[in-house]
Formats: C-alpha cells, structure tokens, sequence
C-alpha cells in the first residue's frame, strides 16, 4: 500500500499494482518515441495487463498509435489514468464505512487540495518539515488508524485511540497555536505580495469585542481593505458529524456562514473573507479563493510559478501541526528528567 495526494480527488491511496500499472499506462502514452514510430514495430509489444479487480481491468492491449498522428496529452499524464481508481475506490470505502468518523473521513478524502502537505518538500530551512511523530500522528489521522491508547482529557473527557477529542476539545493548547500559525502565514504572505496588513485591528470589533483576525492596510479590491478571519473546525465533532457525513466540506461551509453572519456589519466598509478549513485538510471556498488570489499577486511579483501551490501547503502544514498538538495535549501531564546520573 502507497500513501500519496494526487491532484485529481486527493485519496491518494493505491496498492502498488495499481499504481505501477498506471505509470506504465502513461509511459507509453508519453513516449516521444513511440508515437513517431510506425504501428508495424509494435508488433511484438508487451501485453499489459491490470491487477485482478482494477478499475481498467476490462483493458488488455494498449493498441499503438497511428504512424504521425500524436496521442492526446491526457494519456500521457499518470493522474489522469488514476482520477478514475480513486473515484471508485473512495466510493466502495465510503459505501462500506463502519462509523460515521470514517464516513466523514473518506468524503474529505475526496477535496482537491485535503492533503497539500503531503506534497511540501520536508526542508528544516523552509520550515516544512513535520518531526517523525508528528508525520506519525497526521498520517494516522488521514488513514483513520490508531493514534494513541484510550485515555482520560483533562477536561475529563474520555478519549479513544483514534485521539479524535483533541481535535475539538476546548482545553486543547493545539487549537490556538494552529490558529495562529495559519494567520501567521496569511499576514506573511499579504506583505510579500506588497499588501501591508495589521493583525486584529481595533476598528473592527464586535459588539463583544471580538475582532477579526487580520486587516490589509491599502486597498485590496474595488477600493476596499480586505478583512480575514481565520478559523479550523473538527470535521469530526458531534456539531459536525452530521452534515460531514453526507457532504464534503459541510463544516467548512457552516463555518464560513458562521463568520459571516457574525461579521455582517463590515461589509459596507470592507471585503470581509472567512478562511475556514477543517481538521481533515478541507477547504472553505471563499477561502480558498483568497488564497489562490494572494498567490497569485505573489507570483505576478516575485515571478514565482508555484505560489499559489506553496502557500496552500505552508497552510495545511500548519493545520496538520495543530492537530498533532491538540492530540498530544490530551495526554496526562508529567514531569520529565531533570537530571542524567551515571553510576
């Protein structure tokens, strides 16, 4: 079994036979060479054939191409022959989920970019590189594999090994840093587009006080500062679990709502966006958008073609980070090893 993201659905899960036979599905279709070659040297071409069960199992001969004429570019790119594998199997996980977590895990499964931080190059100098325990917990976290043994929160809350609790648990220290992490990196890449912004401006405030997370301090369309707001819900919290289980992205799009309706009276002033994700990688779409816009100014700026791509993973890293911190926090406390003796 290959754990990876593809950019069709963001499954990414395959056993070996399955991906090997896509990567030689589009070899052949890629070749330069083999689609200037005439049919008749294809004459002894090898016969391939897909594992038992796989989804082209119908196929048994790729048959080559006309002499000149070019094969259309889709065949020759891997993703296109595996979209349609994780279209199926993600629909037979689905189908045959056992509880409801899974259920809500295999649809986020399903969202383009849930597992950008799958695809970030782990470098200690670029700040992307998770710890092997961290890397542990966010794998175990998108397999639905055990993460610790069953425990008691200090909130009291019992925990299973799946460690889901921490995700949503109040008392969570992971929660917070996990917010701030992504608005750090919002506010950070705003100044490299050339957008100075401030964080939790005082002109913004509720009626309770509450502030936005962050303001750009020029305009950023139709004459408009842009206000964010980021927040990260628990695809798998109580509040939540019935809408993720029947539709991707359900709690991303309730939050954003949420954020809205709070934030309402800003919108004469400001381009208000919610930036909303789910513990699961899930997207909100208006955030989404604000991301790729900010990527794209940063592109257009620095001639970076890959902007927008690493500024989504610096945000799903950062959410991954807060997961792996709000789990561990619900571990009892206890005090390390002062001092080493060596008798």
């Amino acid at each position: 079994m290959t754990v990876s993201d593809s950019g069709g659905c963001g499954g990414g899960i395959f056993e070996s036979g399955e991906l090997n036979f896509c990567t030689q599905l589009s070899e052949n279709n890629h070749r330069s060479d083999i689609l200037r070659t005439p049919a008749s040297a294809y004459s002894g071409l090898r016969v391939l054939r897909p594992p038992a069960g796989h989804a082209y199992s119908g196929l048994r001969v790729l048959r080559p191409p006309e002499a000149g004429v070019r094969t259309p570019s889709p065949e020759g790119v891997q993703a296109a022959w595996e979209s349609p594998i994780l279209d199926i199997t993600l629909s037979q996980l689905i189908q045959g989920a056992t509880t409801p977590e899974d259920t809500a895990r295999y649809r986020a499964l399903r969202d383009k970019f849930a597992g950008a931080w799958l695809n970030a190059l782990p470098s200690p100098q670029l700040g992307t590189l998770l710890s092997n325990e961290s890397f542990r917990i966010a794998v175990s976290l998108r397999l639905g594999c055990d993460v610790c043994q069953p425990h008691k929160c200090p909130c009291g809350a019992q925990v299973t090994g799946r460690g889901y609790h921490g995700l949503s648990c109040r008392r969570s220290a992971g929660r917070w840093s996990r917010h701030e992490a992504a608005n750090n990196v919002i506010a950070r890449a705003l100044r490299s587009a050339e957008v100075p912004c401030i964080r939790e401006s005082a002109g913004c405030s509720t009626q309770d006080g509450k502030r936005p997370d962050g303001m750009t301090l020029i305009p950023w369309s139709r004459g408009k500062s842009l206000v964010w707001d980021v927040t990260c819900v628990d695809t798998f919290a109580p509040s939540y679990l019935p809408e993720t289980v029947r539709y991707q992205g359900a709690a991303a799009s309730k939050a954003e709502d949420s954020k809205r309706r709070r934030y309402a009276f800003l919108l004469d002033r400001f381009i208000f966006v919610p930036v909303a994700m789910e513990t699961t990688g899930v997207w909100g779409q208006e955030g989404l958008l604000l991301i790729n816009q900010i990527g794209e100014r940063i592109a257009a700026r620095t001639g970076q073609p890959n902007a927008v791509t690493f500024l989504r993973q610096r945000i799903s890293l950062a959410v991954q980070r807060g997961n792996v911190a709000s789990i561990l926090g619900t571990l009892p406390e206890g005090k390390e090893l002062e001092e080493v003796y060596y008798f």
